[in-house]
């Protein structure tokens, strides 16, 4: 009988079968069955206190029988249910109820939780007095773990959006979701027992199947597209992964097919191929298929070298005066057109070749498999003589004619698809410059340069009348508070097919072409718009922007600015910087120191940008009264390394201290380039190692997540005598660079004394008396300097001696002689500067 019917009849079975002589035995037997059980039997006092428990209880709460004898109950019920379960207690021990099961949570002594199903009875004396409890515990954990995965599983199996169909393992369908009855339109009760194959569509042969099952038989799953047939007959395309599953034995007991109906997508992405492709008006390839029909066409020309009929020909056509049907027929009629002569062309031209209508009124031809330019010129003179037949639009005869251009592949230098088209296009350029109506040939030589700078100008005319230019904001901060001071608008080409374009990549382009000062115009304005967009969130943004040297030359540059700044009245003049380049400014000197007047009259600021690298001298600071120095980015970068760059951005320093002016230092790309600017006494940096340029989106999150390094916070500008030990520094790092690249000759001369030495002694002679906190920093520098000379005494003595002693030997020589002895000496040279650099730290700070 169950547990607790057992539990409930235990003392009348025991009262109709006594025996007074074996009670012992008995109980002992009974409590040996009782501990074989896998369920906890129990029994408490009037109390609620354990009196009984066999080991499972053991096992249950991983706690020991003894321990819990004499505890309460309650003391392992996990604490969210313990008021419950004592509610439910003191109704037995007060007799509101003879028994109670449920389940409760119980917690082990190991921490984990467990679910426990409790049958628990009151138990009474003979006067029916309840004197305590009887019951059992029994662990359900696995099974509400199971039921829970069970619940899960077919909540997904219901509910996914993706069509579900079960087989056993002979095909047959056991089972679908909602998602299968809504993609195919055939409902549960219809399929069960059915095949799968009623959905096939017959546009997959018995190949592709069997291929499918092999796979599944080999891998366990397959994925990929299959295209079935509705329960209404309507095709369907579906992403499907089938897979096998097996039993415990490891025998297949199912298939699984989960898949996707993907027809729209299908559709769309076919729909897209082909708008991709042709041209939507005349059907024609468009410029994308045409490149790729041409460089395949390139391909097997290179691959079959110079035989018969291995050439590729490129016809450039264009319509001439077509400008002039559009506005006496309208534009319709130009569309019919252009229709009606694609048609022509198409006619004409072999199988073999490809048509293409780039846009407009332009069409191009590629001659496949030809043997010369000369080969194609008859086809070139047919398409020009059919598009210049009569074409009947809308009750008006119209007649037009078209220039043409030849060129051919392969010639003496490679090109590409794209250079081969534009040869063409120049041949039909020729052509009308030549008179229309006519065609011309290629002719490599003195175009190739002209076309391509012809090409990128246009382009970039195209790109700013499609507004393809965008602006990009460099911060510029203060190396001391870590505040931001500015930003340099920089600009970009959003270019259509070659992504987010440097300014390098094509102002260079427009130098010298009256392009440059429309561009200039619009990134002006785009920079006092920005500032603008700003101030509206909260953000008053300082901003430079760069000038041209035709920008400077301008005559009314200053009554645009005034313009500007009419147009956007919230704009505080103060808060624009014009930059120009040193070199830019040296030109026409007096024109640019009255422009710059003219401007800071109106608030307009300027600044000097890549100083340095011009003349620099003290007579240019003083005429030219630009507040903002910037320095160039070439010294900043190795100033870490190179004694001369140093030297040249502590005489930009101080000069601009001495006439008053404001130094930015471009091109800092770690904390150490900052730390040593503060140093110098610059506080104003700008370069990778704060900020790359970025959209003016992502400034406001930039600057809120901006702090500046503690390493560079915690400097301070040097006093002039200890700007000797900065250089100390250096020129140690630049005479072990020198070191270290030399070669076995080379080293014989670098291995005298460093200036590093002499300048390091020079700094300890102006400051004998040294902080407490740089004592230790100190005697490490003067003791590795100390090593560092009796290493370079050492080389000395060992120059000219094994085979490492010859001209060309390199830093990986065989050791011996002079090379292997100047490897002491490199670690020397190394631990001197390391120690030279902690010293300079300690010594500020």
């Amino acid at each position: 009988m169950p547990l607790d019917t057992f539990l409930h009849h235990d003392c009348a079975l025991l009262a109709a079968h006594p025996a007074p002589d074996n009670t012992l035995t008995q109980e002992s037997n009974a409590t040996s069955i009782l501990d074989e059980l896998r369920q906890v039997v129990f029994q408490t006092d009037r109390a609620g206190r354990w009196t009984f428990l066999n080991r499972a209880w053991e096992a249950l709460t991983s706690c020991s029988v003894a321990t819990a004898l004499g505890a309460s109950c309650l003391a392992y019920i996990h604490p969210d249910d313990r008021a419950r379960e004592q509610g439910r207690l003191d109704q037995l021990l007060l007799g509101q109820r003879d028994c109670c099961r449920h389940e409760v949570r119980y917690l082990r002594a190991d921490g984990q939780v467990r679910w426990v199903d409790v049958f628990a009875r009151a138990q009474r004396d003979v006067n029916g007095v309840v004197t305590g409890t009887v019951g059992t515990l029994f662990d359900v954990t696995e099974r509400k773990r199971a039921c829970e995965q069970s619940r899960l599983a077919a909540g997904v199996f219901a509910s996914a959006g993706e069509g579900i169909l079960v087989t056993s393992a002979d095909g047959r369908i056991v089972d679908v979701n909602q998602a299968f009855e809504a993609i195919t339109g055939y409902a549960r009760a219809e399929v069960l027992g059915k095949n799968p194959s009623l959905l096939s569509s017959g546009r997959q042969g018995k190949e592709f199947y069997a291929d499918m099952w092999r796979r599944i038989g080999q891998a366990g799953s397959w994925s990929g597209e299959v295209w079935n047939r509705r329960k209404s007959g309507e095709l369907y395309v579906e992403r499907l992964t089938i897979t096998a599953i097996c039993d415990e034995a490891g025998q297949l007991s199912h298939h699984v097919g989960v898949f996707a109906d993907i027809t729209r997508q299908k559709r769309q992405a076919e729909h897209l191929e082909h708008i991709a492709h042709y041209d939507p008006l005349t059907g024609l390839a468009n410029r994308r298929l045409l490149a790729d029909r041409l460089q395949q066409a390139m391909g097997r020309a290179r691959r079959n070298g110079a035989g018969v009929g291995a050439g590729v020909a490129v016809a450039s056509l264009d319509l001439d005066d077509f400008k002039k049907i559009n506005e006496l027929h309208g534009h319709e009629c130009g569309d019919e057109l252009l229709v009606t002569l694609a048609r022509r062309i198409q006619e004409v031209v072999r199988d073999t070749d490809t048509v293409c209508r780039p846009g407009g009124d332009e069409f191009v031809a590629v001659f496949d498999g030809v043997d010369s330019l000369a080969a194609c010129q008859p086809m070139v003179a047919r398409l020009l003589r059919v598009i210049a037949e009569p074409v009947s639009l809308g009750g008006a005869t119209v007649c037009v004619s078209a220039s043409a251009g030849l060129a051919f592949y392969p010639q003496s230098e490679d090109v590409d698809a794209d250079q081969l088209i534009r040869q063409a296009d120049q041949a039909m350029f020729d052509a009308k410059m030549g008179g229309k109506n006519r065609y011309f040939t290629f002719d490599t030589h003195g175009y190739r340069e002209m076309i391509e700078r012809a090409e990128e100008i246009e382009a970039l005319e195209r790109a700013i009348a499609g507004q393809e230019f965008t602006l990009h904001y460099q911060p510029i901060v203060h190396l001391k508070t870590g505040q931001l001071n500015s930003v340099e608008a920089l600009v970009r080409w959003n270019h259509p097919t070659r992504g987010c374009l440097a300014p390098g990549s094509f102002l260079p382009t427009l130098e010298g072409h009256p392009l440059m000062l429309v561009l200039e115009n619009w990134i002006l304005a785009e920079a006092f718009r920005q500032h603008e967009h700003w101030l509206d969130e909260g953000l008053d943004i300082a901003i430079s922007v760069n000038m041209s040297g035709a920008q400077l030359r301008r005559k009314d540059l200053v009554q645009h600015v005034r313009g500007l700044l009419a147009a956007h009245p919230r704009v505080n003049p103060r808060r624009i910087k014009l930059e120009v380049l040193e070199s830019s400014a040296l030109e026409d000197m007096g024109h640019v120191s009255n422009l710059i007047r003219q401007c800071a009259e109106i608030g307009i600021g300027f600044a000097l940008d890549d100083f340095g690298t011009g003349y620099s001298s003290l007579r240019y600071l003083k005429q030219l009264p630009a507040r903002r120095i910037k320095i160039d980015q070439g010294f900043v970068r190795d100033m870490l390394q190179d004694p001369d760059d140093l030297a040249i951005l502590e005489g930009v320093i101080g000069m601009a201290a001495a006439f008053k002016r404001e130094v930015v230092a471009e091109g800092v790309e770690t904390e150490e380039h900052a730390a040593m600017l503060v140093q110098l006494g610059c506080m104003l940096a700008q370069g990778y190692g704060i900020a790359r340029p970025m959209p003016a989106q992502a400034v406001a999150p930039w600057l809120a997540n901006w702090r500046l390094p503690s390493s560079v916070a915690s400097c301070a500008p040097l006093d002039r005598d200890d700007t000797l030990l900065l250089k100390a520094l250096v020129e140690q790092r630049a005479w072990h660079a020198g070191l270290t690249a030399a070669s076995g000759e080379q080293r014989r001369c670098q291995a005298a004394v460093p200036n590093a030495i002499q300048t390091f002694n020079e700094w300890l002679d102006l400051n004998s008396a040294k902080p407490e906190r740089c004592r230790q920093a100190l005697a490490s520098a003067l003791a590795c300097r100390d090593a560092f000379l009796a290493q370079l005494g050492a080389c000395a003595g060992a120059a000219g001696d094994g085979p490492g002693d010859r001209p060309g030997d390199g830093p990986g020589d065989a050791p011996g002689g002079a090379v292997a002895a100047m490897r002491p000496c490199q670690a020397a040279s190394q631990a001197f500067a390391a120690a030279l650099k902690e010293l300079l730290d300690a010594w500020k700070r």
